[in-house]
């Protein structure tokens, strides 16, 4: 994912936390291994931190732009070429029922997520998530 600052990161398939959410390790891309894998029907959340005593893996994601090529290599070293087709800025308690990222596709969709850094702050925690769209590029 080099066009979006990540080269070289692996990315490590993970479940959910004792709460029941999404939460990788500081430095650390997972997929939720309860999504699609990346390329195929459905849709595979991939996630990562924007800060983490200071920048982590996704600090650039909120640069990127419609149209942002993403390459992400799986872990049986399959290539899924992606295009971003839409980024949007959605509070923490609507991401968690949001049928965008959490429901089911007929074609394959990635989405990546993150804290949203523009978004306020309460208890050392962003009020929003940060979240990229993508399919595979034509």
């Amino acid at each position: 994912m080099s066009s979006i600052g990540i080269t070289g990161e692996q990315i490590v398939a993970m479940g959910t936390n004792s709460q029941g959410q999404i939460y990788p390790p500081a430095h650390t891309t997972m997929w939720y291994d309860r999504s699609a894998q990346p390329g195929q029907d459905g849709i595979s959340v991939i996630a990562g931190h924007v800060t983490y005593d200071g920048p982590d893996n996704f600090y650039n994601l909120r640069n990127v732009s419609v149209g942002t090529r993403v390459t992400v290599v799986c872990a049986n070293d399959k290539v899924v070429n992606l295009e971003v087709t839409h980024m949007e800025s959605i509070p923490k308690d609507k991401l968690t029922t949001d049928q965008r990222v959490w429901g089911g596709s007929s074609t394959p969709v990635v989405t990546l997520v993150t804290c949203d850094i523009n978004s306020p702050m309460v208890a050392g925690h962003h009020l929003n998530n940060f979240v990229v769209w993508t399919r595979p590029a034509a």
